[in-house]
């Protein structure tokens, strides 16, 4: 045996050394279970946490009652999913022989390596998991056989739930989802002795890795208490003025809900009719504007649109009583106001995002029966949605027993925290958006990579207490928008009535605005719209950039039709390589009037409060 085998057999892990460990971690698991017995009886039966931070509003306890709802439900599906097994045992025992057949696979698998022989993993991971990425996962027998068995139980788990016929669809999502997270949670990539990169980074550093991990935890938690807080981005590489949002432009006016920014020209011509920009108010402007390469600001403003953004001011408890009707008349219609008086238009193009495009098309119905002296267009929306039927995963969250508990919350402040929001949504991607960060965090002791994107996702903002109650009940639980039983102050809002043409942009993996709801939605509209369905998710489908890179693609029609389901779109649409960006400005552009130069487009001089990006972003 050379020197090299040598040293390669001083580093294998005696893992008979370790038994104790892990049946200590066995025990533990069964108490953490038999702790959760009793729950699921319609009652809050969460333990009072002895811990708090003062410095904070929001407490253990507060947790507890937030999340109670949701976990009561879960609990009360599982009971209904325990009771239909029992009246068709076959479907556990069909999906039970299924697993031994795998496991007894798994056995012969692991003795045929074991002994030098040649053989089949009976399992495979996907190419897409990341967890598994390490060598060690294939190559050492040990892990490999850890990661083999973890897959085929949680395959079997995912199939019975399957299998199983709700009487409510929707206590099948809830199952799946509450079995996503503890399918997630226990992955063997999560704990330091069973993955193997953790075990090789604790034996190299003898410890010092989750010493920096526990800083990283404590730093997480003193940062934002009780909110399930992980630091997704470096901190301190990113700021908005130096490296994000740095779009040349001026704040020429404010009021209370936001600032408006007008971008500086940078071409001889622009076209006569502007650009309004209407971004999310549940996250800051500057996704939009990321930087040179991936900013939208600056892409509108080289293409020769005077472009112009409302940028929202982050709510405190004195915004308590800010309903959607302040957002559109003190929001988007004094936007468009200031927009019109300062080029001398008599009307702009809009493009909405996420929750922003929800805004636009209660604006635009809400036009058709309060007069205005400024017209809207256009309208462009990314992902958003206005029919709430299958919102996709958030609706599990979504329930009057939950609403209220949110609404007892924001009772306390006067405003819902965008870090709750923010762990809700890293719980649809529990893999991606949080484990993998406990592991390169807390166990592997790193600080997280610098990324602009997740970043900006951490930067989130507060939604007011009338607003958002109003948004969860009037849309996400019930639905009225497009049922045309919801009103903006005294006026009915009837999105039939709207006939402003449109182009609307969807994503295929969006587990936010799911594309076949937002397709769903278009037929609520009395418009001729152009849909996009581009590939990637709610932010990397829309914040893609101009570039043409391997794997960017999207699907495309020039008309959407009424009484063609989303499937049906797809199987007719033409799929083109490449950013959807250009095609929305070749749209944009024959809608956008005729050129004039930058200083013929200044009817009237607004003072300029100061530089972009402005104050209330950086609130």
């Amino acid at each position: 045996m050379t020197e090299k085998n040598n040293d390669k057999k001083s580093e294998k892990i005696n893992f008979e050394d370790l038994s104790s460990v892990f049946e200590n971690n066995l025990k533990i698991y069964n108490q953490y279970v038999e702790s959760f017995k009793n729950l699921g009886q319609g009652q809050n039966n969460f333990p009072k946490f002895n811990f708090n931070n003062q410095s904070s509003n929001f407490t253990a306890n507060d947790l507890s009652n937030l999340i109670a709802p949701t976990v009561t439900k879960i609990l009360n599906s599982f009971q209904h999913f325990q009771a239909e097994i029992q009246q068709n045992p076959n479907i556990y025992f069909d999906n039970l022989n299924k697993w031994v057949s795998q496991i007894a696979n798994l056995n012969f698998y692991f003795m045929t390596k074991a002994s030098g022989g040649v053989a089949n993993p009976p399992v495979k991971e996907e190419n897409s998991d990341k967890r598994f990425a390490g060598e060690e996962w294939k190559d050492n027998l040990f892990f490999d056989f850890i990661k083999q068995f973890y897959l085929i139980s949680t395959s079997f788990l995912n199939n019975l739930i399957e299998n199983v016929e709700f009487k409510d669809p929707k206590d099948k999502k809830l199952m799946q989802f509450y079995l996503k997270q503890i399918n997630s949670a226990m992955s063997p990539s999560n704990f330091a002795f069973t993955n193997p990169q953790v075990l090789k980074r604790t034996m190299e550093q003898k410890g010092e890795n989750l010493k920096k991990g526990y800083d990283n935890y404590k730093k997480d938690f003193d940062k934002h208490p009780n909110k399930l807080f992980i630091q997704q981005s470096k901190e301190g590489e990113f700021e908005v003025g130096r490296n994000l949002a740095t779009t040349k432009g001026k704040v020429i006016f404010k009021n209370h809900l936001f600032e408006l920014i007008h971008y500086d020209a940078t071409t001889d011509q622009q076209y006569s009719k502007p650009m309004l920009v209407i971004p999310p108010f549940i996250n800051k402007f500057y996704i939009m504007d990321l930087n040179d390469k991936k900013s939208m600001m600056k892409y509108l403003v080289d293409k020769k649109f005077n472009t112009f953004l409302i940028s929202w001011k982050n709510p405190d408890a004195s915004s308590r009583n800010l309903s959607f009707k302040e957002y559109i008349e003190d929001g988007v219609l004094e936007a468009l106001k200031v927009v019109c008086e300062k080029t001398g238009s008599t009307g702009a193009n809009i493009a909405s995002y996420c929750v922003g495009g929800t805004l636009a098309s209660l604006t635009l119905a809400y036009l058709k029966d309060v007069p205005n002296k400024y017209k809207i267009f256009t309208a462009t929306y990314f992902a958003s949605l206005i029919d709430f039927e299958d919102p996709g995963e958030l609706s599990i969250f979504i329930t009057e027993e939950q609403i209220k508990s949110i609404e007892n919350q924001m009772k306390k402040t006067g405003y819902f925290d965008g870090k709750d929001m923010a762990a809700a949504f890293n719980f649809l991607r529990p893999s991606d958006l949080y484990w993998n960060y406990v592991v390169n965090n807390y166990l592997l002791g790193n600080e997280p990579t610098a990324f602009d994107m997740l970043h900006w996702n951490s930067d989130s903002t507060r939604l007011p207490e009338k607003m958002h109650s109003e948004y969860l009940r009037c849309m996400y639980l019930n639905n009225l928008v497009v049922k045309k039983m919801y009103k903006i102050g005294d006026v009915q809002i009837d999105l039939t009535k709207i006939d402003t043409p449109m182009f609307s942009v969807a994503t295929t993996e969006d587990h936010i605005a799911p594309w076949r709801s937002v397709y769903q939605g278009l037929s609520a509209y009395n418009s001729h719209v152009n849909f996009v369905l581009a590939n990637s998710g709610h932010i990397a489908g829309i914040i893609q950039g101009s570039e043409v890179k391997p794997g960017k693609l999207y699907y495309y029609t020039a008309k959407f039709e009424k009484g063609k389901n989303a499937d049906e779109w797809y199987n007719v649409a033409k799929k083109v390589d490449g950013s959807w960006w250009q095609t929305w400005i070749t749209w944009l552009s024959v809608n956008s009037g005729e050129f004039k130069k930058p200083s013929e487009l200044n009817a009237k001089n607004f003072e300029v409060l100061y530089e972009a990006p402005g104050q209330y972003v950086k609130q």
